[in-house]
């Protein structure tokens, strides 16, 4: 009888660690364990033929190209292409950028 219970410990412990295992490797939608946190401020958008600068309140990206971006300044909430965008830390410089969005949802 004593065997059967280790067995059966034993065999409940394995599916435990297998089942933690797989979600921390594996990820729960874009939220992953192993991932990296990046704070961004700023991203430029290709928009229209134009390069335009948001600053961001919140990004996130996608096991996809797609990156979604809720903006300060517009109150927009963009979902682009990573391929479209570039985030940045710091503001960049204003070569990077042919407009800022502001306050009044207009562009400079």
């Amino acid at each position: 009888m004593k065997m059967k219970n280790k067995t059966l410990a034993l065999g409940l412990l394995a599916s435990v660690i297998a089942a933690t295992s797989t979600m921390a490797f594996a990820g729960c939608g874009n939220y992953r364990i192993i991932d990296m946190n990046y704070t961004m401020e700023y991203a430029v958008v290709e928009e229209n033929g134009n390069h335009v600068l948001h600053h961001l309140q919140s990004w996130k990206d996608s096991d996809s190209e797609s990156v979604t971006f809720t903006c300060v300044d517009c109150g927009n909430y963009i979902w682009t292409s990573a391929n479209n965008s570039v985030v940045y830390k710091e503001k960049p410089a204003e070569y990077a950028y042919d407009f800022e969005c502001n306050h009044d949802h207009e562009m400079e």
